[in-house]
Formats: C-alpha cells, sequence, structure tokens
C-alpha cells in the first residue's frame, strides 16, 4: 500500500529523469506540459532536473498528461508489475486531503495567535489609556502678534497653555488656553479643548467649555496649530487675528480653511 513516506523518498533525479524521457516521447515542450497542468515552464525544468519534485497534488494529472502510472513517478522508473492503480490514486486522494488539513491547521493556529496578540494589544493600549500613559503635561507662555482684520499688525498679546496633551490616538489637548487680549478665555473656570484631526484629517478645532456646557467666547472654531503648540493661527468672530507666525495672516484671512499639517517640531 502506498504511504506518505513512499512519496516522501522519491528519488529527485530518478523521477526528473522519466518525466524528460516521457515528455520528449511525448514530443512535448516543457512549456506545453506546464500549461496542461497549469504550473510554470520553471517549474517543470526544476522536476526534470531533479532539483524539485511535484506537489502531491499534481502527481495524476502529470501521470495522465506523460501516459504513465502514479506508482511510476514516486520510483523514478516504468515497472511492468505495480499496485494497482486505482490504489494508489485514491491514496494520493487522501493524502492531498491530509496535507491540506495540515495547512488549514497551521494557518488556524497562526490567525489564532495574531487574534490573540491583537486583543493583548488592544487590553494593553487601554489600560496604558486609563492610566495617563498617553498623556503629556504642557505649560507654555507664548507671544503673539495681533492683526486687524485686514491683516495690519496691532500689537502683541501673550497665551497662557496649562493643561494635558494626549500623543497617541485620538491626539488631542484640555487645559487652559487663555489669550490676554481675548478676556472671556482667561476665566478662571474657563478650559479648552484643541483636537487634531478631529473632524477631518489634517484640520485641527478649538472649543471652550466649562462643566456642563460650551462657551461662546468670541473665537471662531477652527485654527493652525502645531502639536507642540508653540506655533499657532487663530482668527476671532470679529476678524481680528491672532498668530504667532505672519505665515499664518494670509490664511486666516482668506476665509477658507486650508487642510494642511503645520510643522512640527520639539514635540515630546
Amino acid at each position: 500500500m502506498l504511504c506518505w513516506e513512499q512519496v516522501m523518498d522519491m528519488d529527485k533525479n530518478k523521477t526528473g529523469a522519466l518525466i524528460a524521457a516521457a515528455r520528449k516521447e511525448k514530443h512535448l515542450t516543457q512549456k506545453e506540459l506546464a500549461k496542461a497542468l497549469h504550473v510554470s515552464d520553471r517549474a517543470v525544468s526544476k522536476w526534470e532536473r531533479g532539483a524539485g519534485f511535484p506537489d502531491v497534488s499534481l502527481l495524476e494529472p502529470l501521470a495522465d498528461a506523460l501516459d504513465l502510472r502514479v506508482l511510476d513517478l514516486l520510483r523514478g522508473e516504468e515497472q511492468e508489475s505495480a499496485e494497482p492503480e486505482l490504489t494508489v490514486r485514491r491514496c494520493l486522494v487522501l493524502l492531498a486531503r491530509q496535507a491540506r488539513e495540515k495547512t488549514r491547521r497551521r494557518w488556524g493556529q497562526i490567525l489564532g495567535t495574531l487574534a490573540a496578540l491583537a486583543l493583548v494589544g488592544l487590553v494593553l493600549f487601554a489600560v496604558l489609556d486609563r492610566s495617563g500613559a498617553f498623556l503629556r503635561p504642557v505649560s507654555l507662555t507664548v507671544t503673539a502678534a495681533v492683526y486687524t482684520p485686514q491683516g495690519e499688525p496691532a500689537g502683541e498679546t501673550t497665551v497662557t497653555i496649562d493643561g494635558e496633551r494626549r500623543i497617541l490616538g485620538d491626539k488631542s489637548f484640555v487645559g487652559r488656553f487663555a489669550i490676554s487680549a481675548v478676556e472671556p478665555t482667561c476665566r478662571e473656570y474657563v478650559h479648552a479643548q484643541i483636537r487634531w484631526g478631529a473632524m477631518w484629517e489634517g484640520a485641527q478645532d478649538i472649543l471652550f467649555y466649562r462643566a456642563g456646557e460650551f462657551l461662546s467666547l468670541g473665537v471662531e472654531r477652527m485654527l493652525y496649530i502645531t502639536e507642540n503648540m508653540q506655533s499657532f493661527g487663530l482668527r476671532l468672530e470679529d476678524g481680528t487675528i491672532i498668530a504667532t507666525d505672519p505665515s499664518y495672516v494670509p490664511l486666516l484671512l482668506s476665509g477658507y480653511y486650508y487642510t494642511i499639517q503645520p510643522t512640527v517640531s520639539n514635540q515630546f
């Protein structure tokens, strides 16, 4: 009875020589034989050179294409008396099924392991997130220029930034964003929330609030701000512009919010 050990003990050189001889006897090129088996001609060349064996699933169609018995391919030579061909072919079906099952089990184990690792990663991320591992304290006092609604320089102001910035996941800042030139933003109970990419990719917005409600303090919602929060530009509802760099002024004057990613430096 044919067994897996017989397949594994195939002589590469003998089987390759038999395939080559039978192919030439049938006046087939390597490319023609490869086409009949739906493989590449390189695969056929590899078999004939003894550099590899056909897959178990290919032994039957290869034997049929060359008018050989499957057992002849396994043994590398044609023999007059051999095990009944039907028995050999049934064994090949069994071997091919076993190989597929083994492959499925292997992939099932791999996918199961990956799923478990992904779940552990999500749990770990959630634990670290709740513990504040992704929060960084921010304490800055930044000098910014004030521009008229026409974009003309009109003085300076200071902006006090004090809170925590989330650096992973939904990047955001929560804390004080007190603009000296806008008195309501400096009140003790007022806090700000700044989000990067919250509305759409590359967009930043700012919302002022106190416990239980959002506040309208005369500051437009959209702004430009780097993740290190040292460079920003925003516009008040009366058209006044407050910016750390004059390059923000034409953007804010346009009345259209451009989706950009301001340069980030000294992020951590």
